[in-house]
């Protein structure tokens, strides 16, 4: 539904699509579900076109002793169906969806301004509340594709880089902790 509904909007970011479905109301997403069905349908079945052909290929390799080592980044596009869908689990206004500060890495030896990758963070109360569901279909998905897993820049989970939105470098960032597991 989200690529169906960016089509809609010239490909521009949610975060510029009309307030309902920016803001996912119920009833305009249902009327966008009905509306474009059938383009919705299509891009479920390239899904399930690339699910069957990666299988085979997956499967291929591993009959003749290849794994396939899969790399998930930590962070997430803002313009993505995952935050879109899932505004809660990130730091985004909650009236707007506007992220509140974004990820990146401080000032060092290799950058005097740091790195502002601008990434929204995540919400990690809202994801303990769900017992981490989100993180584990992600982690669900990538393992049906995958034999290993690599989390590029894991220590974000339990340390993360916090830079305020809008903010021109990472100058004006700070640490912050994640969660970690007992």
């Amino acid at each position: 539904m989200y690529m169906a509904v960016k089509n809609q909007f010239q490909g521009k970011s949610w975060a510029q699509w009309e307030e309902d479905i920016r803001l996912r109301k119920p009833e305009t997403v249902k009327t966008w579900e009905e509306e474009l069905a059938d383009e919705i349908l299509f891009y479920e079945f390239q899904q399930l076109k690339f699910q069957e052909q990666w299988k085979k290929l997956k499967d291929y390799a591993n009959s003749r002793g290849v794994r396939i080592i899969g790399d998930i980044p930590i962070y997430v596009a803002l313009d993505s169906a995952d935050v879109w869908s899932h505004p809660e689990l990130f730091q985004l206004d909650e009236e707007g969806l506007i992220p509140l500060k974004v990820a990146g890495v401080p000032p060092d030896a290799f950058s005097d301004e740091g790195q502002l990758w601008g990434n929204p963070l995540y919400n990690w109360d809202k994801m303990e509340k769900t017992g981490f569901a989100w993180w584990k279909e992600r982690m669900k998905a990538s393992s049906a594709l995958y034999d290993v897993i690599r989390i590029d820049h894991f220590i974000g989970v339990v340390q993360y880089y916090s830079i305020p939105y809008g903010a021109e470098n990472a100058k004006s960032g700070q640490w912050e902790k994640g969660r970690e597991r007992n």
